[in-house]
């Protein structure tokens, strides 16, 4: 027997992804992850965080550690950011 489709209502999408309400959330998770990327650092901790609103959506990103220039010393410390962020409410 054939599934059903799945047709997402992209109009309903958009405009979730555009509401204020969820800019709060990724601009909160986002310094959480932030926040945490800094505490778990070998190095100094210095993360830049960049929220931006799009036409379609809110994006948000924790850029890498400029304390350092060994790339997995700010990407361990990264990874240990996303872990950290599941934590913010």
């Amino acid at each position: 027997m054939p599934r059903p489709a799945f047709r997402p209502n992209r109009a309903n999408i958009a405009t979730f992804l555009k509401a204020p309400e969820t800019r709060a959330v990724i601009e909160r998770k986002t310094r959480g992850a932030e926040r945490a990327a800094a505490a778990a650092s070998e190095a100094e901790g210095q993360f830049r965080t960049d929220v931006e609103t799009g036409d379609e959506r809110v994006r948000g990103a924790v850029i890498g550690d400029y304390s350092t220039s060994d790339p997995d010393v700010s990407r361990r410390a990264l990874l240990r950011g996303l872990d950290g962020a599941r934590g913010q409410g």
